[in-house]
């Protein structure tokens, strides 16, 4: 009953959520964003908001351009932008898969997958005892990725969900014993839901984040790396980005 609430309620969000930011004009970008990945790309008190969006934003004034924003959930999102509906996604972690169907940005930061369980599992203490169990998260995360190069990742039970909220209340709820996202997110949404968390594994190797751009679009792609490399120089990506710190 609690995960079809939830799944309802993520569809009336959805629903509301996929809007103009700005009347649309001749001089706006239309750029997406998901809905679900607090502190970075989320929707509060009825507003767009999040690091990845305020970056977003940022970028947009330096090029003197209009914000025409999607909201949706992150595969519908990126979907839009392979087939060419959007012009850009904000805050899209780079690998080589998704090089393959989009151009990207310089990165504007990091981000480092992890591994959470409850804080009460007392038999969850490394990774190999989650051999069998049910795992909460998205696909293609760099977590996966190192499971699947060490040849272990057959023995979890993935599960893919729609947003890290999603799989922070699949395991609260006891429907996972483990969930796979961003630290930031983890403990944001651990916060948020009065969920006593603790890692398991927290991965070395950080995810270059970028602003994914349509495929053979260089003009747009060279307009966003100028504003980003501007904001980077600059500091204020980094006074930014510390609002947004655990």
């Amino acid at each position: 009953m609690t995960t079809f609430i939830f799944r309802f309620a993520m569809f009336f969000l959805l629903t509301v959520f996929t809007y103009t930011a700005t009347a649309q004009t001749g001089n706006n970008i239309k750029c997406g964003m998901a809905t679900g990945y607090p502190p970075f790309q989320f929707i509060e008190n009825n507003q767009p908001t999040g690091f990845d969006y305020d970056v977003l934003t940022r970028v947009l004034q330096q090029v003197n351009q209009e914000l025409y924003l999607v909201a949706d959930t992150w595969d519908e999102v990126v979907n839009h932008l392979r087939f060419a509906e959007l012009d850009c996604v904000t805050g899209m972690e780079i690998n080589p898969l998704r090089e393959k169907y989009f151009d990207f940005t310089i990165p504007y930061y990091f981000r480092y997958t992890t591994v959470f369980v409850k804080e009460d599992s007392k038999d969850i203490e490394i990774v190999r005892d989650l051999y069998g169990k049910k795992i909460s998260g998205d696909k293609h995360s760099l977590t996966e990725t190192i499971w699947q190069e060490k040849h272990i990742k057959d023995n979890f039970r993935l599960i893919q969900t729609e947003s890290k909220e999603q799989a922070m209340l699949m395991l609260a709820n006891g429907e996972t014993t483990a969930a796979i996202m961003p630290r930031s997110v983890g403990l944001y949404l651990a916060k948020q839901y009065c969920v006593n968390v603790k890692i398991v594994q927290s991965n070395y190797r950080g995810t270059p984040v970028a602003i994914a751009v349509r495929k053979g679009n260089k003009v747009l792609l060279d307009k966003l790396n100028s504003a980003l490399q501007t904001l980077l120089s600059s500091g204020q990506l980094d006074t930014l980005q510390s609002n947004y710190q655990d």
